[in-house]
């Protein structure tokens, strides 16, 4: 009989942890699913691991971070980029497929892991059909892969899986995906124009400093003229950066480094998701982009036929900002205690008194889950047009910063033409 030790969620969605005696590990695993627990991770304790010197190994890996955190408030999990990201979508496109035509999700995994052709998606497929068959959930095998699915999607797989509705939850999450990778495509494609624009913008102001520039100076040097004030201050400048650049850049180094190292502690972490909302525009780019994710799946949920605090209680690990996951959580535990939901979230300031109100008629008509789905919506609309209002300021500031260098070089040249016109 072999000991694991196991980290698994109970009912209440909580992380719980402990050993278990049993023949092998898929064993193991059906044991803490007929206990209602989902196992996490089940690992089989060697003789090294029962010793001091193991636990003592165990103890300075968690120290070092090798551990991935037990909590999402601890830290988030490192994403693998977008193009991981994009491999993560395209097998729950196919998933969705199979699973929305009546295939049983392990069945339609299995069949995946077996089909597909492009050598990533089948990898993954692959590895997500190996941890279905020890007997984990879907959305455990899903969370082992933290480089092609978020937090977030495994949280909402996990509620899927856990009110018999994963069809549509997973419909839910590819719409969502497909919709973040459309704006993103959109910003970066309306950036194009400007970033090129920069970037001849900075190598004609490299070329006349390095180049063009030099020759002028020496020129007025040898024919005794002075330095119009626009060249000189293009020299002072590049001067200026020459000596300081190495250390502003290493400095920078450092802080970034250092400020993503106290993000990761629970304290910096929900320090600088305050502050993130309170960012002019980017701080309601980051609020509303919760607000829809949230209000997607509680309409979803309630659509179902989920119960009201079952489905908020779902929709809370959801919620990526700690400072809004703390309005959401104290609006749903005074809505455990007989407040409405409309009258919880106007208290803890979780959504705008406009969407308060539609939620008041929600649920006034007993049609919370249309009205949820009308604010969604209007979140989605919200977010995009914002998103539009700062791809516009950045892409106009970047056309501005470009015009201001190109035209401060046409001066110096200009000007310095003159000079050396007038000195000979």
């Amino acid at each position: 009989m072999a000991q694991f030790d196991y980290k698994a969620r109970n009912p209440d969605g909580i992380v719980v942890s402990g050993q278990i005696d049993a023949p092998e590990r898929r064993a193991a695993m059906r044991r803490l699913q007929a206990d209602g627990l989902s196992p996490v991770t089940i690992k089989e304790v060697s003789q090294e691991s029962t010793s001091r010197l193991g636990q003592l190994v165990e103890k300075l890996k968690a120290l070092a971070g090798n551990k991935p955190p037990a909590e999402g408030n601890a830290a988030l999990p490192r994403s693998g980029g977008t193009r991981r990201e994009h491999v993560g979508l395209a097998v729950m496109k196919r998933l969705l497929e199979l699973h929305g035509s009546g295939l049983p999700a392990g069945d339609s995994i299995r069949i995946l892991s077996q089909r597909l052709s492009e050598k990533e998606q089948k990898s993954l497929a692959t590895a997500l059909w190996r941890d279905l068959s020890e007997g984990a959930t879907l959305a455990g095998a899903m969370a082992r892969q933290p480089k092609y699915f978020s937090s977030s999607v495994c949280y909402v797989v996990e509620a899927g899986e856990a009110t018999g509705s994963l069809a549509p939850i997973l419909r839910k999450i590819v719409e969502h995906l497909e919709e973040k990778q459309a704006i993103r495509k959109k910003m970066l494609a309306s950036m194009a124009y400007p970033g090129f624009i920069c970037t001849v913008a900075m190598g004609v102001v490299i070329l006349f400093v390095t180049v063009l520039l030099p020759q002028i100076q020496g020129m007025l040097e040898r024919l005794g003229g002075e330095m119009t004030w626009s060249a000189r201050l293009l020299i002072d400048g590049s001067a200026l950066l020459t000596k300081a650049g190495p250390f502003i850049l290493i400095a920078a180094v450092v802080g970034v480094i250092g400020f993503k190292q106290w993000r990761r502690s629970p304290a910096g972490r929900k320090q600088t998701d305050r502050w993130l909302l309170r960012i002019p525009l980017l701080g309601r780019i980051f609020y509303y982009s919760d607000l829809f994710q949230s209000g997607s799946l509680i309409a979803t949920l309630l659509e179902s036929g989920i119960h009201t605090t079952e489905a908020l209680q779902l929709t809370e690990r959801t919620v990526i900002n700690l400072e809004l996951r703390d309005r959401f959580r104290g609006a749903r535990c005074e809505i455990n205690e007989g407040l409405s939901i409309a009258q919880a979230f106007r208290r803890n300031r979780f959504m705008p008194d406009m969407a308060v109100d539609i939620l008041t008629v929600g649920e006034d008509t007993g049609h919370l889950g249309r009205s949820m789905n009308e604010i969604t919506n209007g979140f989605r609309d919200e977010l995009t047009r914002r998103l539009g209002a700062l791809t516009n300021i950045v892409s106009t500031g970047a056309l501005t910063v470009a015009f201001i260098l190109v035209a401060l070089i046409a001066l110096g040249i200009v000007t310095s033409v003159f000079q050396v016109s007038q000195t000979i």
